[in-house]
């Protein structure tokens, strides 16, 4: 008897195991998750994480640099942020298979977001390693709300910040202007992006900009003028952007108006601006640098730049009270913001093409890069050199600076930290890898390579993710309206194991009887 009663027992505990299995097989994936996921978990760790990376990942999450520019702004100033102090080395160097890194980057809560032409990578900040990838070749995106925001040259992009999951496209043509995120008075949070209006022979018309909703990627207006193109960066502030054309012009769009209210020439091309709360600062390839009214548009003071064929390519620097602008003549002037009057220059040795950045508030350092691949540190006030370090190539991404360290990109497609060397102790220095292209550590079975494991592919794994209903389809349309005809489907094979299941149970309980009655 206790020898029936065990295998009894044995029997009934497989007949409930099964059945068990029938009703996990009839629970939405995405239900089944949320019930064992909050929507702030944190990114699982890496597969073979080392006791370093372990023990980093314990200390107080570093970065604050949201956006291009530091600000939507786009002013170039972190005041929060401490100047990067020599010696200077490398603490870490990641490459891609593909040259030409051209966007700068992001670093928010201890992760980079770089965009490469292999796609946007999501970076530890201190040792550089892979946490996904998305496939998408755009430019430099901008966080905000624990989602990434990134423009191609024919959609605006929102990804998941912990996972890189897509939440929406917005399918624009033409793209010519990173986006921009901006609380507008009255309107909320918009994502302002600038595309070209072409006729039919492809001639350029106009510039549109449009405002998109943040959470959804909705259309809520646009706003269309007669500008030549407008590429690169525009800069927000109040209820006005501000944007540089291909003609030479700078131009600002009121949000409130819907209209473009002014349009100041300055020469022949101008990539990018940044605005103060007074005025709008703006360099054109003529070698021209001018601060105009931010309201008006009407000259404060306008300033050339000495030499021959000397160009501004890059947008300026605002800093309490001083504009940094670096030109091709490979100086780095630094101009009296009220009167435009120089007051120092620093020789960089060859072209300067990229946006200079400050930090610090009392002890303020400029940092650039340079065509010949260096990288310096600059005294703001007096423009006497702090340090320099050499890259592989040519610098072309804008220097940011968070907590001391310096991300800055070349043109052999390599990605740098540079950080004292103090700092850097246990850290790989001057160690240069290229990240696997295949699976992602993060788990086995990632078939998109997005740093999420198949079977967890539609969890919620980020606060900006709360369910489906953030997705949508190539058509529009949301993933949540096929949700209840999946849940049925997956309720019927539920049931249908489950039955099996009993009947299994039954049948070999039935057996085990028999052969006990007939010894």
């Amino acid at each position: 008897m206790p020898a029936l009663h065990s295998r009894r027992q044995l029997l009934s505990l497989l007949g409930a195991t099964v059945t068990l299995s029938g009703v996990a097989a009839g629970t939405p994936e995405d239900q089944a998750e949320t019930a064992t996921e909050t929507p702030t978990a944190a990114p699982t760790e890496a597969v073979g994480a080392t006791a370093t990376e372990m023990g980093q990942q314990t200390q107080p999450p570093i970065g604050n640099h949201h956006t291009s520019g530091v600000t939507p702004a786009r002013t170039g100033y972190g005041a929060d942020e401490s100047r990067p102090r020599a010696p200077i080395s490398r603490r870490w160097c990641v490459g891609t298979e593909v040259a030409h890194r051209q966007s700068e980057v992001a670093v928010v809560n201890g992760t980079v977001l770089s965009a490469t032409p292999e796609g946007l990578h999501a970076l530890d900040a201190r040792s550089g390693e892979r946490r996904w990838r998305a496939e998408i070749d755009g430019g430099a995106p901008t966080v905000r709300d624990g989602r990434v925001y990134v423009a191609t040259d024919s959609a605006v992009h929102c990804l998941g910040f912990d996972s890189g999951r897509e939440l929406w496209a917005r399918r624009l043509s033409n793209v010519t202007g990173e986006p921009l995120l901006l609380d507008v008075d009255t309107q909320g949070t918009k994502v302002f992006t600038v595309t070209a209006r072409t006729d039919e022979d492809g001639s350029t018309e106009g510039a549109v900009l449009h405002a998109l909703d943040a959470s959804t990627g909705e259309a809520s207006y646009r706003i269309s003028s007669e500008t030549a193109a407008i590429y690169g960066h525009v800069a927000g502030r109040g209820t006005y952007i501000y944007g540089g054309t291909t003609t030479g012009s700078v131009v600002a769009f009121d949000l409130d108006a819907r209209e473009v209210v002014w349009q100041t020439h300055l020469g022949e091309y101008v990539n990018s601006v940044a605005a103060t709360a007074e005025a709008v600062y703006a360099g054109s390839h003529t070698g021209v640098v001018a601060a105009l009214d931010r309201t008006t548009g009407d000259e404060r003071w306008r300033t050339t730049l000495e030499g021959d064929e000397v160009a501004v390519r890059a947008r300026p620097a605002i800093a309490t009270t001083t504009v940094y602008v670096a030109a091709t003549d490979g100086n780095l002037y630094a101009l009296d913001q009220e009167t435009g009057e120089e007051q120092w220059r620093f020789d960089g040795g060859k072209r300067l093409r990229q946006p200079p950045t400050v930090v610090g508030s009392d002890d303020q350092s400029v940092v650039l890069g340079s065509d010949a691949g260096n990288v310096f540190s600059i005294d703001a006030a007096s423009g006497e050199m702090y340090w320099s370090h050499q890259l592989e190539d040519r610098v072309n991404t804008p220097p940011v600076v968070v907590d001391g360290v310096v991300y800055i990109g070349d043109n052999s497609g390599r990605l740098y930290a540079l950080a004292n060397e103090k700092s850097n102790v246990g850290a790989e220095s001057g160690s240069y890898r290229i990240p696997a292209a295949e699976e992602t550590e993060r788990g086995q079975g990632d078939t998109d390579n997005d740093g999420v494991v198949n079977a967890q592919d539609y969890a919620p794994r980020d606060g900006s993710v709360q369910s489906k209903d953030d997705l949508r389809d190539g058509y529009g349309r949301s993933s949540s309206e096929d949700e209840g005809g999946e849940f049925l489907v997956g309720a019927g094979v539920g049931a249908g194991v489950s039955l099996s299941g009993v009947g299994l149970g039954y049948v070999l309980w039935g057996r085990e009887t028999s052969n006990s009655d007939n010894p």
